[in-house]
C-alpha cells in the first residue's frame, strides 16, 4: 500500500487520551482510493499508531466552561472583566485550543510561527470547533491551516507554518532539580483549565520535557496588553508569533517569561504592537498584535465599550444556530 509515496511520520494515538473532554478525529480524503493519506497500524498491547503519507484533515471540538474560563485568565493574568462577568472565552483559550493538539499529539512537529486573525468572540459552554487542514510543503515543511467555529459563526482563521524534526536533533533535557516548582504549577494549572493532562505534554519518549508550551507562551501576550493598555486596547484582531528555531524557554528562571511591548506609529483606526517573549536576559520569541481601539461587534454600530457593558449584563447564547460538519 502507498508504494509510490513516502511515510512521512507516524502518530501514537494513545496521545489523543490527554484531551479528557475533547473529542478528535481524522479525516482522509483519499481514503478509499488506493493511494490513502492515513492508515491505521496495529502495534504491540492493542495500541495503534496513524500512518501519515499525504495531506489529511482534523476535527477538534471542544466546550470552555465559565469556571474554567475564570481560572484561565486568573492563570494568564488577564483583568479584562468580560471573561470573568460577561459571557466571552479569552481568545487566549482559542489560541491556545490550536496549538496544543499540534504540542502534544503531533510531538515530531516544531512550530516556527502562528498567525490567527480572529473575526468572532467565542462564548462559554457552546461547542466550539476547529478544522485543520494539513499540507506538505515539501517533505519536511508543513503547513496547517484552521478554521475555527461556533455553531454556523467563523471565530479565527489560523496559519501555523513548521517543519518536522530531524532525527539527529538533539534533545536538551532539563534535571528535574533545577525546574521552578512554583512556575511548572503555573503550567500545570494552565493545562486544567483547557482540561487536558500536563503529563501527555512533559512526557516525551524517553525523557521529560520541562519547557514552557508554545501554547502557554501565545496566551500571554494579550493579558499584557489589556494590562499595560488599562483595559482601553480595544479588541485584538491579529496575534502573530515567530518562535523561527529557537529553542523552548525552560522552566528553570526565577519569575518565568516576561512579555515585553512595544507600539509602533499611533495610527487613527488600530494599533500595531509589537511583542517580546524573553526569560532573564533573553529574548527568546517576538511577534505583534493588531489591536482595534475603536472596535465594533459584528451587526453593530456601537463602540466597544458600550457592547462590553451589555455583553457583561446579558445573555450572549444564541440559540437556534446549526453546528458546521
Amino acid at each position: 500500500m502507498n508504494a509510490a509515496q513516502e511515510l512521512i511520520f507516524s502518530i501514537p494515538l494513545k496521545r489523543i487520551s490527554g484531551f479528557l473532554t475533547d473529542k478528535i478525529c481524522f479525516r482522509d480524503a483519499k481514503a478509499q482510493t488506493p493511494h490513502p493519506g492515513l492508515a491505521l497500524e496495529n502495534e504491540n498491547h492493542g495500541a495503534c499508531r496513524l500512518l501519515v503519507w499525504n495531506k489529511f484533515l482534523i476535527k477538534h471540538e471542544y466546550k470552555i466552561s465559565k469556571e474554567n474560563g475564570e481560572r484561565f485568565v486568573d492563570v494568564t493574568n488577564d483583568n479584562n472583566l468580560i471573561h470573568r462577568r460577561g459571557n466571552i472565552v479569552p481568545g487566549a483559550m482559542t489560541v491556545s485550543k490550536i496549538i496544543l493538539p499540534l504540542e502534544i499529539v503531533f510531538s515530531e512537529l516544531e512550530i516556527s510561527s502562528v498567525n490567527i486573525k480572529f473575526t468572532g468572540s467565542a462564548y462559554y459552554g457552546e461547542r466550539t470547533c476547529n478544522l485543520f487542514l494539513w499540507q506538505f510543503v515539501s517533505k519536511d515543511y508543513i503547513q496547517i491551516e484552521v478554521k475555527t467555529y461556533q455553531h454556523d459563526r467563523a471565530i479565527a482563521t489560523t496559519i501555523v507554518l513548521g517543519r518536522l524534526k530531524t532525527a539527529s536533533k538533539q534533545v536538551k533535557e532539563i534535571d528535574e532539580a533545577l525546574v521552578n516548582k512554583q512556575c511548572f504549577a503555573r503550567v500545570q494549572a494552565f493545562f486544567e483549565t483547557l482540561e487536558i493532562g500536563s503529563d501527555f505534554y512533559v512526557c516525551k519518549d524517553g525523557y521529560k520535557d520541562y519547557t514552557y508550551p508554545l501554547a502557554y507562551i501565545a496566551s500571554l501576550p494579550s493579558a499584557e496588553i489589556v494590562n499595560q493598555l488599562s483595559g482601553q486596547g480595544g479588541m485584538i484582531n491579529i496575534l502573530r508569533m515567530d518562535f523561527g528555531s529557537y529553542e523552548r524557554i525552560p522552566i528553570t528562571g526565577d519569575k518565568g517569561p516576561e512579555v515585553k511591548l512595544a507600539r509602533a506609529k499611533k495610527r487613527n483606526t488600530f494599533n500595531k504592537i509589537v511583542t517580546e517573549v524573553a526569560e532573564g536576559l533573553v529574548t527568546y520569541y517576538r511577534g505583534l498584535a493588531i489591536v482595534n481601539p475603536i472596535a465594533k461587534f459584528q451587526d453593530t454600530t456601537e463602540p466597544a465599550l458600550d457592547a462590553v457593558n451589555k455583553l457583561i449584563n446579558a445573555n450572549t447564547q444564541e440559540p437556534g444556530l446549526i453546528t458546521p460538519t
